[in-house]
């Protein structure tokens, strides 16, 4: 979860839920009325509030309660209330200036927004008194919104942190890592903190518990709420700071990856509006939907019962189950959990781009403005209100083969039915593009033919009345010449609008065509290339190239075409490092800035992402084959090269040398100095081990005290047995670890093939008896109880 959209969800997201509250309460005084009558006792204590369904507080109770305040935002004039063991949201139109700990009376009427809350019609600030003992909150009550709108204590690790300029007070935002997920806190007074230092920190804050929320107001991310610096305390200083680390490679930047998904399964019923078998399917219940990525290809259609499986995902305040699993519910009807069969709504397309109603079943009217079909998808581009948006239907689609499909023309009237998909974006400031995705042919009902009256038509009858006047008077002929002219003009400005839309379609099918070449692992230069063709595609023509600023694969390297670029576009990576340019040609000349500039943006933001996806392909390989602490070939790697060696022994003859390396007495490095000093001690041995070899030689660590080394090639046994003595006495010098001088030591078998076998298990046991006979070798000589190495320590070296 990025800062900048918790920063977003800030006032907008609030102000959203006011102003829905707002109309709400209108649409439902007189039901209230109703209900209540106008004598109806006032609710006098919060928990009273907080134990009301959505139903009884929608109505628009009285509320006359008193609390303490534990957060005020300043932004949307609202502030959190707590009594007792019971939390509130309180909406008021007026910023009073107060702060937390203040003692206030609140008069209005209750609401339904996520849990109940109080539409303020005065609040009365009676005094001061001491702020709540707050709860100490585990990641799992603030996601389950247990601890709603009330005083806790959370513990974490900072991953992030960067000061709000949008807001009125320099507010910090820190994303911090807890024991199960991460969450933000924002401090609205950080007096001083610095956004660096507390990079790496685990700190330990007193806040209010909130959330950040979708366009739908559904729950989607855990939000703290933090008055001033005085609530935050450093219970651990970072080891140093995060710029002093050593630089990375960029082509590298992967490899620091690591993931754990520890979400809780849920289980959901509803109908089944939409789904691709292997991909994903859409569950409905009632106005409330999710969408299921899974690999079921069970026979389910659109309109059937069915449960689902899987673990919640949140991306970009979009809450989608991910691992899903489908199956048809028992029974018939609303056997399933109460679930209500879907319904298509009428929508606009300002409801749709604003996000209210996504994987929602929906219905939409528009004009057709293009179409494309291939084998693979059918794609409608509608134009409705001045807006273009498309519908499409996949063959993937369990429901594609069912129905008829209507015979559709440019220009027609249609409504389509099908579920909403809308991009990720900022729901709170911005429209996002979405698209109907219909289930079969039969979600196209046409509702109104293009017009008789076309342009042919329209050409024949002004020739025909120009031959008729013609005949009889001179000057209309001129006067039809000129008729002609504009007609003439009207059609190639009707052609040039039909072309423009054409290529909209095309350029949306390339792009899903990229997105497709990144998802599947094609080769980064493969897919550099078609990101460039594509934005030189949406530009006319222009000649465009990347700048990469790491080197990548030969067939990736830099198209520099010896010209100056008219525009450039940064790319960044999702940590903020620099990738490159993406620059266009000075030879061009560009007559629309805007189009150019979302070209170049586009074109950027897909190359980000396969750059980004190529480098977590390198950083997984390189973990399945090297050990993560010495940075040498791991069992995985060593097996399989002796595997091959073994092969070409067999194939051409030759030797193969194998020696088994074993660290004495390495488990007293760990007791009497600590893991620290036992992995910089063996990172240390893995280098020495390494400077006494050959190139074509390996150096494999097989546990945690144990290496073997592979000789291929070697003329026999002695020249091998000097290797093994080199290796031996790499160990005669100390080692200086943090502070310390360690006297280290390691016994050493060998075996040679096919001297002492062909098989690596074999070659294994004869070299590591060989070790274990020299180490006991080294006990009698030494006089030792234990193996052969010694420690000796040292302070102030």
């Amino acid at each position: 979860m990025s800062i900048r959209r918790y920063k977003s969800v800030g006032w907008a997201a609030w102000l959203a839920v006011g102003l829905a509250v707002c109309v709400s309460a209108s649409a439902t005084l007189g039901e209230a009325q109703s209900r209540t009558g106008s004598e109806a006792a006032p609710l006098t204590r919060v928990e009273q509030v907080v134990g009301l369904s959505d139903a009884a507080a929608r109505v628009g109770l009285p509320v006359e309660i008193e609390g303490t305040v534990t957060y005020a935002r300043p932004r949307d004039s609202s502030l959190f209330l707590q009594d007792g063991a019971n939390g509130l949201y309180v909406s008021f139109a007026k910023d009073m200036g107060l702060e937390p700990g203040d003692r206030v009376e609140v008069t209005g009427t209750t609401a339904a927004s996520f849990r109940p809350i109080v539409m303020a019609r005065k609040v009365v600030r009676l005094g001061r008194s001491s702020l709540p003992e707050p709860v100490k909150a585990d990641f799992s009550e603030l996601m389950h919104a247990r601890l709603d709108c009330r005083y806790v204590t959370v513990s974490g690790l900072v991953l992030a942190a960067a000061f709000d300029d949008e807001q009125p007070h320099p507010a910090l935002g820190l994303v911090v890592r807890m024991n199960g997920g991460v969450i933000k806190v924002v401090i609205l007074h950080p007096d001083g903190l610095s956004r660096d230092g507390l990079l790496g920190a685990t700190i330990r804050v007193d806040g209010t518990a909130s959330g950040a929320f979708d366009s739908k107001m559904d729950f989607a991310g855990v939000w703290v709420d933090v008055e001033s610096s005085r609530q935050l305390t450093v219970t651990s200083e970072p080891k140093a700071s995060v710029w002093a680390t050593p630089l990375t490679p960029i082509r590298e930047a992967g490899f620091g990856y690591s993931d754990e998904n520890l979400s809780e399964r849920v289980h959901v019923a509803g109908t089944l509006t939409y789904f691709e078998p292997g991909a994903l399917a859409v569950v409905q219940n009632g106005s409330d939907a999710v969408m299921v990525e899974t690999e079921s290809r069970l026979p389910l259609h659109a309109g059937d019962a069915v449960e689902a499986t899987g673990f919640p995902h949140l991306d970009q305040e979009t809450v989608r189950l991910i691992d899903g699993q489908l199956r048809a519910a028992p029974g018939q009807g609303n056997e399933t959990g109460n679930a209500v069969a879907a319904q298509p709504r009428a929508i606009n397309w300002e409801d749709a781009s604003a996000g209210r109603y996504a994987d929602d079943l929906v219905s939409m009217e528009g004009y057709v403005v293009a179409a494309v079909r291939d084998a693979r998808v059918t794609m409608y581009v509608l134009r409705a209100g001045g807006h273009l948006f498309s519908a499409t239907m996949r063959q993937s689609s369990a429901d594609a083969a069912h129905g008829k499909a209507e015979d559709v023309a440019v220009g027609s009237l249609v409504r389509v039915t099908g579920v909403c998909f809308v991009e990720n974006g900022n729901h709170w400031r911005d429209r996002m593009w979405f698209d109907v995705r219909l289930r079969s042919p039969g979600d196209v009902t046409l509702l109104e033919l293009p017009s008789w009256w076309t342009f042919e038509r329209l050409m024949g009858v002004i020739v025909g009345l120009g031959v008729v006047i013609l005949a009889a008077v001179g000057w209309v002929a001129l006067l039809g010449y000129r008729v002609r002219q504009q007609t003439l003009e009207l059609e190639q400005k009707n052609r040039e609008e039909t072309a423009s839309q054409r290529r909209f379609a095309l350029y949306e099918q390339r792009r899903g065509e990229i997105l497709e070449m990144i998802s599947r692992g094609q080769p980064l230069g493969a897919t550099l290339d078609a990101i460039v063709g594509l934005v030189s595609y949406r530009l006319h023509g222009a000649h465009c190239w990347f700048d990469l600023e790491a080197r990548w694969e030969p067939d990736a390297r830099t198209r520099v075409p010896g010209r100056m670029a008219i525009a450039s576009e940064p790319m960044q990576g999702a940590d903020g490092e620099r990738l490159g340019d993406l620059h266009l040609s000075l030879a061009f000349h560009i007559t629309d800035p805007e189009e150019m500039r979302e070209a170049l943006q586009a074109g950027a933001r897909l190359a980000e992402l396969a750059i980004t996806t190529q480098r977590l392909y390198q950083d997984l390989r390189h973990r399945s084959e090297y050990d993560q602490l010495t940075e040498v070939p791991n069992r995985f790697s060593f097996e399989r090269k002796v595997t091959e060696l073994l092969g070409k022994v067999k194939r051409e003859g030759g030797n193969l040398a194998l020696i088994y390396v074993d660290l004495d007495r390495f488990k007293d490095v760990n007791d009497r100095f600590g893991h620290h000093v036992g992995d910089l001690f063996l990172q240390q041995v893995a280098q020495r081990l390494k400077s006494q070899l050959r190139g074509n030689d390996m150096l494999a660590r097989i546990g945690g005290d144990e290496f073997i080394v592979l000789l291929p090639g070697v003329r026999g046994r002695k020249e091998a047995e000097e290797v093994a003595q080199r290796l031996e006495r790499c160990f005669e010098d100390e080692f200086a670890l943090n502070g310390y001088r360690l006297q280290g030591a390691a016994s050493i078998g060998l075996a040679m093939a096919p001297e002492d076998g062909m098989d690596k298990e074999e070659l294994q046991r004869v070299a590591d008896m060989a070790m274990y006979l020299r180490k006991e070798q080294k006990k009698q000589e030494r006089g030792e109880m234990q193996g052969g190495g010694y420690i000796v320590d040292r302070d102030n070296i």
